[in-house]
């Protein structure tokens, strides 16, 4: 199963493999502390578009789109197509840095 969370919300242990996505790095402090097993920046969306997104937090369903079509055309198709086959057997949960539970760099991806 793929959840997704916010950094700060609590680490459960059905969390499962816990996974940055945002397209900025992670401290290393942060990344410890909020228990981030990977951090894979490639996989979050063009940081032009990221950028355009924290601006303009009302035009989501844009970002959503914009963000789909890059993961399809991306290099990282097929390893993004493996984890979700992964999801099937384990739980992996991804992590982004926004306000919005709804609306955000996690929930883009899926």
């Amino acid at each position: 199963m793929i959840k997704v969370k916010q950094i700060f919300d609590a680490v459960e242990p059905a969390d499962g493999h816990r996974i940055w996505v945002e397209p900025i790095g992670l401290a290393s402090d942060l990344k410890e502390w909020c228990k981030v097993d990977l951090v894979l920046t490639h996989l979050g969306p063009p940081i032009q578009l990221w950028e355009w997104f924290n601006e303009h937090l009302d035009g989501y369903e844009y970002f959503r789109g914009c963000y789909h079509e890059a993961l399809s055309k991306g290099p990282y198709r097929a390893a993004l197509q493996q984890l979700v086959c992964a999801a099937r057997k384990e739980d992996f949960t991804i992590i982004h840095q926004g306000d919005d539970p709804q609306h955000n760099t996690a929930t883009g991806a899926a």
